[in-house]
């Protein structure tokens, strides 16, 4: 989840397009059986086996015969039960006529024992709310993280024409940025820090020209789809694809190199108003064992926890909602005062997660991976996990993203 704000824009630079693409719609679901699978063929004979989700349908061993029940265009299967939502593949893959929308990739490559952490977003922002013009803004970040040095290289862009912003197929295109969506998790994502650009002088040019599969079906976030974004901001519809494989090139200062690895992407969109809330904490985590998490909490502008929710899917992509401040706890074991602004960041968390018995940790791979920019201030960081579910010891790896530590060149007004 990104939350940026694009308080810093200056009226000067107002000439916008509103960008073209399909609107959201919140759609009831309908249910459809069937006593014979989706092809249309006679049932097949099966032995009496627990009743579960295969694809999108139902499939269970009924008097020794195979039955399925589709779930629909309107819903999804989840722990053998059909769910209504209001995301719809594959249309809801490219952009829509909303306030704020990101597409958000993270993920971790490897090339032989080398290791790198990647981030590239690209935002779509309505300015009405913080400058009263109905115009747009784009944004491009793009960091690499070394593990192996410990250094992390980023640059971010603002601009008010994307290169290529289109639906069927879906390419949108934004100075260093450019996403092809297949609308399925099998996307092409290209991204660039260009020489001379990275925001810490540090050395360049990078590149990662990176192609992605789908090893799960995307996680609809909220149970519908919809999640709210605190008590005053209104809603945003949000799902992940929590685990796709990825592979590609790496183009370092010291050279190209083939990597291969695993990515989280992020595609969230409404309309909602970010000036309602001072920020959120993120964790996106991938265990070794099949299972990943997505955990956020939110802050109002006095600085206390507002809300927290998130989603658990368990290695057959089945997922499970946490809802309410009870859902999980967090704990920040130290903070990190940042260099480039005056931010204070918390790093390295103990968390659990109480009614499924989830204990573990989230360490920082490197300290500073700090975003900073003329809209807003935020860290994201690629981190390592360690700790146990029950008596099963736990591994992997995960992304953090913390906003609203650090002042902004033009915060909104706070609220009372």
């Amino acid at each position: 989840m990104k939350y940026l704000v694009f308080a810093a824009f200056l009226p000067c630079f107002l000439l916008l397009t509103p960008a073209c693409g399909t609107t959201s719609t919140d759609s009831s679901p309908t249910d459809t059986t069937s006593d014979v699978s989706s092809d249309s063929s006679a049932p097949l004979p099966c032995t009496p086996t627990d009743t579960v989700c295969d694809g999108n349908d139902i499939k269970a061993c009924v008097d020794g015969f195979e039955k399925r029940t589709p779930c629909g265009v309107d819903a999804y299967c989840n722990y053998a039960k059909c769910v209504p939502t209001s995301i719809h593949f594959p249309q809801d893959a490219g952009p829509h006529h909303e306030r704020s929308e990101w597409w958000y990739y993270t993920g971790h490559i490897d090339s032989g024992a080398h290791h790198w952490g990647f981030e590239v977003t690209i935002f779509r922002y309505d300015m009405l709310v913080l400058t009263g013009s109905p115009d747009v803004g784009y944004m491009c970040h793009v960091a690499v993280v070394d593990k192996d040095v410990k250094e992390h290289y980023h640059t971010d862009t603002i601009t008010f024409e994307p290169t290529i912003w289109q639906n069927a197929p879906v390419v949108l295109d934004v100075d260093n940025c450019r996403f092809e969506l297949g609308g399925d998790g099998r996307d092409h994502i290209i991204a660039r820090i260009p020489q001379g650009k990275e925001k810490d002088h540090k050395a360049d040019p990078w590149l990662f020209d990176l192609t992605t599969e789908p090893k799960k079906r995307p996680a609809i976030h909220g149970g519908d789809g919809i999640i709210p974004m605190s008590a005053n901001a209104g809603a945003s519809w949000y799902y992940s694809y929590t685990r796709l494989a990825t592979k590609g090139t790496l183009s370092t200062p010291a050279g190209d190199f083939p990597v291969t690895g695993q990515a989280w992407m992020d595609h969230q969109y409404g309309g909602f108003d970010i000036v309602d809330f001072k920020g959120w904490d993120w964790w996106s985590l991938q265990f070794d064992d099949g299972w990943e998490i997505m955990l956020f909490q939110f802050t109002d502008w006095n600085g206390k926890l507002a809300s927290q929710a998130g989603t658990v899917i368990d290695p057959a992509g089945n997922f499970t909602e946490l809802d309410g401040l009870e859902s999980f706890q967090v704990k920040s074991l130290r903070k990190w005062p940042s260099p480039h602004t005056d931010g204070i960041y918390p790093l390295d968390w103990d968390i659990t997660i109480p009614n499924m018995d989830w204990k573990f940790g989230v360490k920082t791979s490197v300290d500073d991976q700090e975003m900073y920019n003329p809209a807003q201030n935020y860290w994201e960081g690629e981190t390592t996990l360690k700790g146990t579910r029950g008596t099963t010891p736990l591994t992997g790896v995960g992304y953090t993203e913390l906003t609203g530590y650090a002042t902004d060149i033009m915060d909104p007004v706070k609220k009372p």
